[in-house]
């Protein structure tokens, strides 16, 4: 029995690391959240976890309404609606968010400061952006159609710097 477990799970793993060859830049959705935080998560899911942030940040125009809520430097939390649309900062979805500490990570343990060939491993190699001088690898949901990447970005040694969540807009 234990023989069949252990072909099973390297079995797993190959047809993960298959579908990580096949689709280079793609994760689960859920994998894309850190603390708890992820697309589609309300502010009122975040502040019940973090509290009230200590700044934000309002952009309304152009027919959004954007509202960035800063824990600090190293991390704050964006939800992006309708400039018309009068819905309460608490019920507003998540869209994205910016980490620069390790203090957070990934459902799978990734955070800032480790070594992207962890993510690697684990996803495939992301597609390469070059962001204002810095270098980043996105990654989009494996099986949805949102519009949202999740971005690693390194410096020279290939440490993560920053993950920075956010979608087509």
């Amino acid at each position: 029995m234990k023989k069949f477990f252990a072909l099973v799970t390297a079995l797993l793993f190959v047809m993960s690391t298959a579908q990580a060859e096949i689709y280079p830049h793609m994760m689960p959705l859920e994998e894309m959240s850190v603390g708890g935080v992820g697309y589609g998560t309300s502010l009122g899911y975040v502040k019940k976890i973090y509290g009230e942030p200590v700044d934000k940040k309002i952009f309304t125009g152009d027919g959004v309404r954007v509202v960035t809520w800063i824990y600090s430097e190293y991390f704050s939390v964006t939800a992006r609606t309708s400039a018309e649309d009068t819905t309460p900062e608490d019920n507003l979805q998540v869209v994205g968010y910016s980490l620069k500490t390790n203090a957070l990570s990934t459902p799978a343990g990734l955070t800032v400061g480790m070594s992207y060939h962890k993510v690697v491993m684990l996803w495939g190699r992301g597609e390469l952006v070059e962001d204002d001088g810095r270098r980043g690898y996105f990654y989009v949901p494996a099986s949805s159609q949102l519009p949202v990447t999740l971005t690693f970005y390194v410096d020279a040694d290939a440490k993560i710097t920053e993950m920075q969540l956010g979608t087509d807009f």
